[in-house]
C-alpha cells in the first residue's frame, strides 16, 4: 500500500517529492524515505532521482493506477512537444548541410 501511495505522489507532484511529504503520507521515519523510494524503483514503479542535499525526490516517470482523460492529455502535451523537438533537430540538420554545401560550392 505505501509503493502505491508512493506512486500516487509521484504523479499528484511536478517533478519532485520533498522527503518530508513522502515521509508524512507513508507514515514512516526520515530514515526510511530513501528505502521506500529504492523500493519504487527496484518494482519500476518510477524512475527518479534523489537529491539527499534538498530531500527531494526528483520523478522522471511514474506508473500509472488508471489511465484515464488526464493521462491521454498529459500523453498528448508530451508527445507534441517530443514531435516539435524532433521537428526542430530535423530543420537544425536541413540548415547545416545546406550552409555546408554552400560553402563547398564556394570553395570548389
Amino acid at each position: 500500500m505505501r509503493l502505491i501511495s508512493l506512486v500516487d505522489l509521484g504523479s499528484d507532484e511536478s517533478g519532485g517529492i520533498p522527503y518530508s511529504l513522502i515521509r508524512d503520507t507513508l507514515r514512516i521515519t526520515d530514515e526510511e524515505v530513501e528505502l521506500w523510494v529504492v523500493k519504487a524503483i527496484t518494482a519500476k514503479l518510477m524512475d527518479c532521482k534523489m537529491d539527499q542535499m534538498n530531500q527531494v525526490v526528483i520523478v522522471s516517470r511514474c506508473t500509472e493506477r488508471v489511465f484515464g482523460q488526464q493521462q491521454w492529455l498529459t500523453l498528448r502535451s508530451k508527445l507534441a512537444t517530443w514531435r516539435g523537438n524532433v521537428a526542430n533537430v530535423i530543420s537544425t540538420i536541413r540548415a547545416n548541410r545546406i550552409a555546408e554545401d554552400g560553402s563547398q560550392a564556394v570553395q570548389g
